[in-house]
């Protein structure tokens, strides 16, 4: 499988940018409040995962046109699409205009939105046409006319996700318009996140993002139903990951999906695949387990009866068994006749493991890998003494014991208190020379390894692979109207923006190119805890952080050159421009957020603001 490589233009790097400087100039903040409140939708009690709480809380409700990015569109408590836009010529904001409203009698279940659906999701994909998810399970297909006018929409087709499954709440992740062979082509892909049962009774039940990647296209053949007349949809795969989704994009014509997450990217049969494989190894285990349980009881016996005719101590060749699933290891001790569970010492770290029966020592050694000493047990029944540990990582074992030769002196030591572990053992960034703050440290960092994979539809397999270490990507955003969406990576403490590149005559071939730069941007960003939204205007020339409440932080890495400031013996030293505007109290929480060449519009809870920006 090819592994793309993130190759940095130097030409976009500026080797002498020395940071931002906060700048008190007033920025216009024009407000706009809301004829009805913007529609959210709030999690069910059980939806309650690090997924449900991605889905919900970091859902932006504001929605950008990449063919006019001065307008802007939500959705609003009487399920009406609103289109908002600011006038750049004039320098103000055009009343507020309901473009569609949805039929929400027409959702196929005979009732509305209810708790634990999701929010509404809409993707322009031309000048003419746009894509709506309703957050249940239904899609809209609208003709918008055109947009300039703010002219009443149309419903050119509608239909179910999926009809072969019962699940219910999908969020639109991207949807993409082509032309092949002289038809229109309209791919979507949906995410929902489903429960997953256990494949045996030592686990506990999760939580896997599902996508459903559909298409519509246009046909002759009548379809039965008049509001899908001349468009037929069919599901082209289903695909499904344990991990977050960073980024999730079609590539031009619709043909590979490109999907960012911490986890494997697996199809529906391959999972299930899977987990046949792993329940039938479970069974074996543990049949392999219990099988040497019994010869080590009766082998057990056998020596207890030789101690008591010759008075002397049998050497146990077998004082232990132990088996695995993806995330703990099992050990099983048998039980001599009339021990109990005082008899037994037990030691165990995230690293050792020591158990002891009276004098006699039935395990000794260092793990193969790292364990959750908090979360281990043990119990003892009727014939044997059973333990569990918690991997810290899903890994397969070859060995229960490491070899400790191969061990590092500081794991065997314990981290910090002999020796600490060397640069490339621990440390998150590369350069040493680079001082290294709290904020380098990405929240939530594991071992678990984030990667940009791109699953092709005809080879319905995954053909090339990025890895992007323990930080996922910053941010993505739209560049261009009609191009996939960029997706921002920190490189050092630069954030680096990137686009799909890709030959249609070579479609075997992918890439990403290196489209510009957001000097310090890596940095600053990872120091804003409260960050909810985070983008970038089309040209790269500013970049902004939204929290929550009221703060928005405006960066321009292009702002001057610090009066000729010069460093000794080197360039023109370059400084950029830091604003902070801070949000009327009243305005409520931030639920949206999009950005333009000359204004930034954030949707609240009671209000729509467009702040200025200025030069």
């Amino acid at each position: 499988m090819p592994v793309v490589d993130l190759t940095v233009d130097r030409n976009l790097l500026c080797p002498n940018f020395d940071g931002y400087k906060l700048s008190f100039d007033a920025m216009p903040v024009l407000r706009q409040d809301c004829v009805r409140f913007p529609l959210r939708l709030e999690p069910h009690m059980n939806q309650f995962s690090l997924l449900h709480v991605e889905v919900f809380a970091m859902h932006n409700l504001l929605f950008s046109d990449p063919w006019a990015r001065n307008d802007s569109y939500y959705v609003n408590s009487a399920h009406d699409v609103v289109r908002c836009s600011y006038d750049f010529q004039h320098g103000r904001a055009t009343p507020q205009h309901v473009v569609y409203s949805v039929e929400r009698r027409d959702h196929g279940d005979g009732a509305s939105q209810r708790i634990g659906d999701y929010n509404y999701s809409l993707r322009f994909i031309s000048e003419k046409y746009c894509v709506l998810c309703d957050g249940m399970n239904t899609l809209y297909l609208l003709d918008t006319g055109n947009r300039d006018r703010a002219d009443q929409w149309q419903l050119v087709s509608r239909t179910t996700i999926d009809d072969g499954s019962n699940e219910r709440g999908y969020v639109l992740y991207d949807a993409r318009l082509d032309v092949v062979q002289e038809q229109k082509q309209i791919s979507t892909v949906c995410g929902h996140v489903a429960r997953q049962d256990p494949s045996n009774r030592s686990q506990t039940y999760t939580y896997i993002m599902q996508l459903v990647w559909g298409r519509w296209a246009q046909t002759t053949v009548p379809t039965g139903n008049p509001l899908n007349a001349g468009w037929e949809y069919r599901i082209c795969e289903h695909l499904e990951t344990q991990g977050s989704i960073y980024y999730c994009a079609f590539e031009p014509r619709a043909e590979s999906l490109i999907i960012c997450s911490n986890r494997e990217l697996l199809t529906r049969e391959n999972r299930r695949a899977m987990l046949e494989a792993a329940a039938e190894a479970a069974a074996a285990a543990v049949a392999a387990a219990a099988e040497a349980a019994e010869t080590a009881a009766a082998d057990a016996n056998d020596q207890n009866e030789v101690h008591n005719q010759n008075g002397e101590q049998a050497e146990r060749t077998d004082a232990y068994t132990w088996s695995q699933s993806d995330e703990d290891v099992f050990i099983n001790f048998p039980l001599r006749p009339g021990a109990g569970r005082n008899d037994f010492n037990i030691r165990c770290t995230n690293h050792q493991i020591r158990v002891e029966y009276l004098s006699e020592t039935l395990l000794d050694g260092t793990l193969f890998a790292e364990v959750d000493n908090e979360l281990t047990t043990w119990t003892v029944e009727t014939d044997c003494l059973k333990m569990t540990m918690m991997k810290e990582a899903q890994m397969h074992w070859p060995n229960l014991l490491a070899n400790i030769d191969a061990i590092p002196e500081w794991r065997r030591n314990g981290y910090g208190q002999n020796e600490e572990p060397t640069a490339t053992e621990s440390l998150p960034i590369p350069n040493l020379e680079d001082p290294i703050e709290e904020c380098d440290f990405p929240l939530g960092m594991s071992d678990a390894e984030v990667k940009m994979v791109r699953f092709n539809l005809p080879a319905r397999s995954i053909t090339h692979t990025i890895f992007l270490g323990s930080t996922p990507p910053l941010f993505s955003t739209s560049l261009r109207a009609g191009f996939p969406a960029a997706f921002t990576t920190r490189q050092g403490v630069d954030a680096a923006a990137w686009l799909q590149v890709y030959n249609p005559a070579k479609p075997n071939e992918w890439g990403v190119r290196h489209e510009g730069t957001l000097h310090a941007f890596g940095y600053v960003q990872a120091s804003k805890e409260q960050r909810k939204f985070v983008d970038c205007c089309p040209d790269l020339d500013y970049a902004v952080i939204c929290e929550t409440i009221r703060n928005v932080f405006i960066y321009k890495p292009r702002y001057d050159t610090a009066d000729g400031l010069r460093k000794r013996n080197g360039p023109q030293v370059v400084i950029g421009k830091q604003s902070l505007v801070t949000l009327e109290a009243g305005v409520g929480e931030v639920l949206g957020m999009t950005t333009a060449a000359n204004v930034i519009t954030v949707l609240t809870e009671h209000a729509v603001l467009y702040i200025q920006v200025t030069s």
